[in-house]
């Protein structure tokens, strides 16, 4: 029986254990997935019992970088990881599907997004994913944070540019990876004229403020929900070391999570 999990801190209301489950189920797996709450002071202290106990796991928030030293290998780019695969010797190698998750929904959502003018809304680990995908997409990347020196030092790692405001800037597509509560993480001096969509990383509640606001407008707007579940299809994939058929099974994902909702 294999053993999996999602590893985080204050994630009691994560959906990630009703996804892989699905999964096991449709590809016949023995598996389980459960949910590992350590709050940051905690996991060094918890490192050798996960070590022994799981095959591989999630990473959520706040542990996706922190999670970097305990690490063999990294197989991505960016400076954060959120799927861990333990080898046979009992080694440890990171991946980040957040990339695979959110550049398949987005495309679902906005379609080809080179030369986009983009926003890009926060500069933590789930950021560093999103902006990996818009520059492979090709995308006019601007990031703005509330801590200016974080978008810039994120800005510098890719082809994007700066944003300490936002005055100046009308962009098409708004990506949302900042963790700022039931609130729009958008400025006053948002100019807001331009915008045909918009993207929230958040999917509960399925509408956060900064859609609502969105929303008034104009733009189509997504949540996060088709990424945490075309992440998760990503992670299964590494988790059992086989190709995955993605569209059906997002779809079978996206039909369960709406029937128990």
């Amino acid at each position: 029986m294999l053993k999996f999990c999602v590893l985080g801190s204050d994630i009691s209301y994560t959906l990630s254990p009703r996804l892989h489950a699905a999964v096991f189920r449709e590809l016949d797996v023995r598996a389980t997935y459960t949910v590992e709450d350590i709050p940051p002071e905690r996991l060094d202290a918890e490192i050798p019992r996960l070590r022994f106990t799981y095959d591989g796991f999630n990473v959520t928030k706040p542990h996706k970088a922190a999670i970097l030293p305990y690490l063999d290998a990294k197989r991505c780019r960016v400076n954060a990881v959120n799927t861990v695969v333990r080898d046979e010797k009992g080694g440890w190698t990171g991946y980040n599907t957040d990339i695979i998750g959110f550049a398949g929904d987005l495309k679902a959502l906005a379609g080809d997004v080179r030369g986009m003018l983009t926003l890009l809304v926060g500069a933590g680990g789930a950021a560093a994913a999103v902006a990996e995908a818009l520059d492979a997409a090709g995308a006019d990347l601007y990031i703005y944070n509330r801590t200016p020196a974080k978008a810039e030092a994120l800005a510098r790692e890719y082809r994007a540019k700066f944003a300490p405001d936002l005055r100046g800037i009308a962009p098409r597509l708004i990506v949302n990876a900042a963790s700022v509560g039931n609130v729009s993480p958008l400025p006053e001096t948002a100019d807001l004229s331009e915008l045909r969509y918009a993207y929230d990383l958040v999917y509960s509640p399925p509408r956060s403020a900064f859609l609502r606001e969105c929303e008034l407008a104009g733009a189509r707007t997504r949540n996060g929900l088709g990424m945490l579940i075309r992440q998760a299809i990503a992670a299964d994939g590494f988790f059992l070391d086989r190709d995955m058929d993605t569209e059906r099974l997002a779809e079978l994902l996206a039909h369960e999570i709406k029937e128990e909702q």
